[in-house]
C-alpha cells in the first residue's frame, strides 16, 4: 500500500513542503512543474514508504485542518509612526514593527525576499536587519520555502524566539512539519490573493525589462503611486518603468485567477478563520468606514487570531501612531480572500499553454478567452443532429487538447439569413462554445484577427454545389497565410466529384495552403488524389474521437422520459416502405416505436405523425438521449448509426442513397460491418427474423479503438506542428479568388 504523498491530488497540492522537509530518505525534492509551481517529485528508488510525508501534509486531513483554524478574537486599523518605514512597506508597516520586535528579543524571522537577479523568491531565516528590508513589501509570487522549516526547528529547539511569516498554507506547511507546540513560535499569515506562477511572472518582467538588467521589482511602490498596487521595476543603466494599478497586466492576470496555482481556488484559508497568530493584510477602503484611518500612506489590517497574536500586538504598539479597533465586517468588505478564494479563471490552461511560446502578455488574451487558437469552419449550426454534433465532438476534443476553439459563424454569399430552425442548434452550441458574431460574406477575413488558426470538421464540406452557396469558404480562402489550416475527416459527400477543369485548378491551390488534410471517406483519399493531386488520409468521423462523457452530459439535459423500453427510428427521409419497417420492427420485437425525423422534415398529416409515434422539436440532447436509452436502433443517418455504435447498440442501418452512400460504406466497410448494412432497394423484401445481422462490439471496439488512437495522434500532431508563414503563390492566388467572391 502507498503512503506517501501521491495520493494528494496535483490540484490539491499547496506546495508548502511539509512533505519534502519531512522526509527521512531525503526522497523529495521540490520542483517547478510545467506551469512554474512547485510540487514535491518523489524518486521511488529511494523511497521506503514509511508514510511521513503523507502524515505532515496539511491536506491529508482537512477536517482536523479545518479545525484548527482560530476565529479572530480583535480586529485593528493600524500604522507604524516610521513613515519611512510605511513608505517602503505594503500597506502599514505592522510586519517590519513586529520583525524588529523579535530580532530584539534574539530572536529570527522568516520571509519572503527575492533572488539577487530578482527572477525567483524565497524563504530566508535571519535574525539580522538587512534581511528584513530584503523581506519587508509584497512579492506577488510563490516563494520557495526550501530548508527554512528544517533551520526553524533547530533555533526553536536551541530556545530562539522565531517569527514565521508566509501565505496561509505556508504557515499550516510549517506547524504540520514541527507537529509539536512550540512557545516560541509566533506566525503570520497573509490575507493571500493567490500564490502566481514563477514562470509567469519570469517571462512578464522578462518581456517588460527587454534584455536590461534588473536592479529592483516592486508591486507596492508608494514613492510613486502611494498606496496602491503599481508594478515599478528599475534598472541598473538608471532607467525604470512603471505601471499604475490600472495598467498593470501583472494584475490583470493575478486578480482574474488566471496565474494562480490550482489550489487557491479551492483554498481552505480564504476565509475569517485563521492560521496564523496573527494576520496581516491591507485594510483597502478603509476611509469608507472611518476616514482618520487612511492619509493615503497605507493602513495595515491586523487580525489577532489568540494570545500569542495578542502577546505581539501589544509590545509593538508604542510603535503605533494608529491602533483603532475595527469591525471584521469592515476589513472583510474588500478584502474578498476573508470571504472566499479567488476563482479560477476558465482560461486558466489556455494561458499556460501558450505561456513559452508567446509570452506572459501574448497568452493574456487566451486566458481571457478574448483569443482562439482555431476558428472551427463548417456546419457546425445546419439543421440536422448530425452536423452540429460533428462540431459539438470537434470542440470537445480541441478543449480537451487544451485548445481554446471557437465556431465561426457562415454567411451565404447573398446576404439572406439561414433557416430558423439553426438558431436553436446556435443556442445549443453557444452553451459549450465560444460562437462569433455574425459577419456579412466580405467581412469573414475579420476572423484572421482573433483566430490563431481554422479547421474544418467533417460532414459534406467539399461539395460542388457549394460555391454558389458560400463560395470558398470551406477551402478557406479568406484565411490568410499567417494563419494555420487543418482539415480533419473532411467529407466530399459523394464517391466523385464533377465541376469544371477551373474549379479543379481553383480547388487544388486552396488545398495546397493547409497544413495537413484527411478525409473521412476512402473515396475522398481518392478524389483528393485523382481531381486535385493532393495526398490524405482517411480518418474516423471526429464523433468518435469525443469523450462518451460529453454526449452522456448532453443526454442529461433531455426532459424526454420514456416508461418502456422502445425501439428508436431515426429517419431523414421518410419512404413508403420505411413505413412499413416502423410496424415490422415493433412487431418483431415487441417494441413500441419512437420515431424521429430530419430536422426540417415537415409531417403535414396528424395521423401519420399519431401512427408512427413522431417526436416533434427534439433538442440536440433529446436526439442523444434517445439513442442512449433505447433498446434498438432503425436508421437511414450516417451519425444515427455512428451513435449507435458509440452507444454500442443492435441496430439496422439504412444505406442512404440520396444522402451519400459512399459514407456508409467506408464506415462499415472499415469496421467490418458490410453485412449489417440494408441498401434503399431492399427494404421491401427485408426481414427481421431471416435477414437481421447482429453487432459483435468486442471486434467493433478493437477496430474503433484503434483508429481513435491513430486519429488523436494525427490530430494532435497537426496541431502542434509550426506553421510556415510564408507567403506563397498558393495564398496569393487565394487573395485573388477571395477578393473575386466578395465582389460577387
Amino acid at each position: 500500500m502507498n503512503k506517501t504523498i501521491k495520493n494528494i491530488p496535483e490540484e490539491k497540492c499547496t506546495g508548502c513542503a511539509a512533505c519534502y522537509s519531512s522526509c527521512p530518505a531525503n526522497a523529495i525534492t521540490m520542483k517547478y512543474n510545467s506551469e512554474g509551481f512547485l510540487f514535491p517529485f518523489l524518486d521511488d528508488s529511494m523511497c521506503i514508504n514509511c508514510g511521513i510525508c503523507l502524515k505532515r501534509c496539511p491536506e491529508k486531513e482537512v477536517d482536523k485542518l479545518l479545525e484548527s483554524l482560530q476565529e479572530p478574537i480583535n480586529c485593528k486599523a493600524a500604522m507604524v509612526s516610521d513613515d519611512a518605514i510605511r513608505l517602503k512597506s505594503s500597506s502599514g508597516g505592522l510586519f517590519s514593527a513586529i520583525s524588529e520586535y523579535i530580532i530584539s528579543q534574539n530572536g529570527y524571522v522568516c520571509g519572503a525576499v527575492y533572488s539577487d537577479d530578482y527572477r525567483t523568491v524565497m524563504h530566508v531565516l535571519s535574525n539580522n536587519e538587512h534581511d528584513l528590508i530584503r523581506m519587508r513589501g509584497s512579492k506577488y509570487v510563490q516563494s520557495s520555502v526550501g530548508d527554512c522549516y528544517i533551520e526553524i526547528e533547530r533555533v526553536l529547539k536551541n530556545g530562539n524566539k522565531v517569527l514565521f511569516s508566509g501565505c496561509p498554507c505556508q504557515v499550516s506547511g510549517l506547524k504540520s512539519f514541527l507537529h509539536d507546540e512550540y512557545e516560541n513560535l509566533y506566525t503570520v499569515d497573509i490575507v493571500c490573493h493567490g500564490a502566481n506562477s514563477v514562470f509567469a511572472y519570469q517571462s512578464y518582467i522578462d518581456e517588460i525589462a527587454k534584455g536590461r538588467q534588473i536592479e529592483s521589482v516592486n508591486f507596492r511602490d508608494k514613492s510613486l503611486h502611494g498606496w496602491s498596487t503599481p508594478v515599478t521595476i528599475r534598472y541598473t543603466d538608471g532607467t525604470m518603468d512603471d505601471y499604475p494599478y490600472h495598467l498593470s497586466k501583472w494584475n490583470d492576470g493575478f486578480l482574474n485567477g488566471i496565474i494562480n496555482r490550482k489550489c487557491c481556488a479551492t483554498c481552505h484559508y480564504a476565509q475569517k478563520r485563521r492560521v496564523g497568530d496573527i494576520t496581516l493584510g491591507d485594510f483597502w477602503q478603509v476611509q469608507k468606514w472611518d476616514e482618520s484611518c487612511n492619509d493615503g500612506g497605507g493602513t495595515s489590517l491586523v487580525l489577532i487570531n489568540n494570545s500569542k497574536g495578542l502577546y505581539l500586538y501589544e509590545h509593538i504598539v508604542p510603535l503605533l501612531k494608529l491602533s483603532k479597533e475595527a469591525p471584521f465586517e469592515a476589513a472583510a468588505k474588500y478584502n474578498g480572500q476573508l470571504n472566499r478564494p479567488q476563482k479560477m479563471a476558465p482560461g486558466r490552461k489556455y494561458f499556460f499553454k501558450h505561456l513559452s511560446s508567446k509570452g506572459y502578455h501574448n497568452s493574456l488574451w487566451y486566458g481571457h478567452e478574448w483569443r482562439y487558437d482555431f476558428g472551427l469552419v463548417g456546419w457546425w449550426f445546419a439543421s440536422n443532429y448530425g452536423s452540429v454534433l460533428t462540431y459539438f465532438a470537434l470542440g470537445k476534443i480541441l478543449l480537451d487538447m487544451d485548445y481554446l476553439p471557437i465556431l465561426i459563424r457562415i454567411p451565404k454569399k447573398d446576404g439572406t439569413p439561414w433557416e430558423k430552425i439553426t438558431e436553436k442548434n446556435i443556442e445549443f452550441m453557444a452553451k459549450h462554445f465560444y460562437i462569433s458574431k455574425e459577419r456579412t460574406f466580405d467581412k469573414m477575413a475579420e476572423t484572421n484577427v482573433f483566430c490563431d488558426g481554422f479547421l474544418l470538421g467533417s460532414d459534406q464540406l467539399w461539395v460542388d454545389w457549394y460555391k454558389d452557396l458560400v463560395g470558398h469558404i470551406f477551402y478557406l480562402a479568406f484565411a490568410d497565410e499567417k494563419k494555420k489550416k487543418i482539415a480533419y475527416a473532411t467529407s466530399l459527400g459523394r464517391s466523385d466529384f464533377q465541376t469544371t477543369d477551373r474549379e479543379k485548378i481553383t480547388i487544388s491551390m486552396l488545398l495546397r495552403r493547409f497544413d495537413a488534410i484527411s478525409v473521412r471517406e476512402t473515396s475522398g483519399v481518392n478524389i483528393c488524389k485523382e481531381r486535385f493531386g493532393i495526398d490524405t488520409l482517411r480518418m474516423l468521423d471526429p464523433v468518435f474521437l469525443c469523450k462518451k462523457s460529453h454526449y452522456d452530459k448532453a443526454a442529461d439535459e433531455s426532459n424526454l422520459i420514456f416508461d418502456e423500453p422502445y425501439v428508436f427510428f431515426y429517419i431523414l427521409d421518410l419512404t413508403e416502405e420505411k413505413k412499413k419497417m416502423v410496424h415490422a420492427i415493433e412487431k418483431a420485437l415487441m417494441l413500441k416505436a419512437v420515431v424521429l425525423l430530419d430536422m426540417r422534415f415537415e409531417i403535414i398529416d396528424d395521423a401519420i405523425r399519431e401512427e408512427l409515434n413522431i417526436i416533434s422539436n427534439a433538442t440536440i440532447e433529446d436526439f442523444i438521449s434517445l439513442i442512449r436509452n433505447s433498446a434498438f436502433i432503425v436508421t437511414d443517418s450516417h451519425h444515427g448509426a455512428c451513435f449507435g455504435l458509440i452507444y454500442e447498440k443492435q441496430m439496422i442501418t439504412i444505406c442512404n442513397d440520396r444522402r451519400g452512400a459512399t459514407r456508409f460504406e467506408s464506415l462499415f466497410q472499415l469496421l467490418k460491418l458490410e453485412k449489417c448494412l440494408i441498401k434503399e432497394n431492399q427494404l421491401e423484401q427485408y426481414d427481421y427474423q431471416r435477414d437481421y445481422q447482429n453487432i459483435d462490439y468486442s471486434e467493433v471496439n478493437n477496430i474503433l479503438e484503434n483508429e481513435k488512437v491513430k486519429a488523436l495522434s494525427w490530430l494532435k500532431e497537426k496541431t502542434i506542428a509550426k506553421h510556415d508563414t510564408s507567403l506563397t503563390e498558393e495564398d496569393v492566388f487565394s487573395d485573388y479568388v477571395w477578393e473575386n467572391e466578395k465582389r460577387i
